[in-house]
């Protein structure tokens, strides 16, 4: 790769991968429903209830961990110079995709559940007017996703790159 920049390249070029995230287990609903039992802190010390659910709940936990990484079912968020992806299995099939111009706002969404994991849901959203009536619209959905300030701040981060290099282009464009 030749850069100026480890890292970053002109969206002109080819994309880039920034950033890849792989889903918690607080993804679905059952590892939310155990990231509520782990929640429990009646006890004292390290000796609570939510405790002994993590060690009782193993057997279960583990291949519910282990499936994000399956060759075939493995999810995963990826960040580009150009979009926000959602990713399965080996070869990295794009499921669902927005361009880093395609949302004004990042919402966080923390369920039940999702706390022990550190994780939450992100949701991106459109601004549209029509009619002269300005609404949001949801344009994607990532569930599960580990540290979510971390991973909002670097969407935010391509994406005001991304808007850059775009209102750059057309300064060029228009100004010869």
């Amino acid at each position: 790769m030749k850069q100026a920049i480890a890292g970053l390249s002109l969206s002109g070029q080819h994309e880039s991968t920034a950033i890849v995230v792989w889903p918690s287990v607080s993804a679905t609903d059952t590892g939310q429903t155990l990231g509520k039992l782990y929640e429990k802190k009646d006890g004292t010390g390290i000796f609570t209830l939510g405790n002994l659910f993590v060690l009782l709940s193993i057997p279960i936990a583990i291949p519910l961990y282990l499936w994000n990484f399956l060759p075939v079912v493995g999810t995963r968020y990826r960040i580009t110079n150009r979009r926000i992806l959602v990713e399965r299995g080996i070869q990295g099939t794009t499921e669902k995709e927005i361009g880093l111009d395609q949302f004004d706002r990042i919402e966080i969404q923390q369920k039940p559940g999702q706390v022990w994991f550190r994780s939450a849901d992100m949701i991106f959203w459109q601004t549209a007017k029509s009619d002269g009536i300005e609404g949001e619209t949801e344009v994607l959905r990532l569930p599960g996703v580990p540290y979510p300030e971390v991973f909002q701040a670097a969407c935010k981060k391509a994406a005001m790159t991304f808007r850059g290099f775009q209102e750059i282009r057309q300064r060029q464009a228009v100004g010869g």
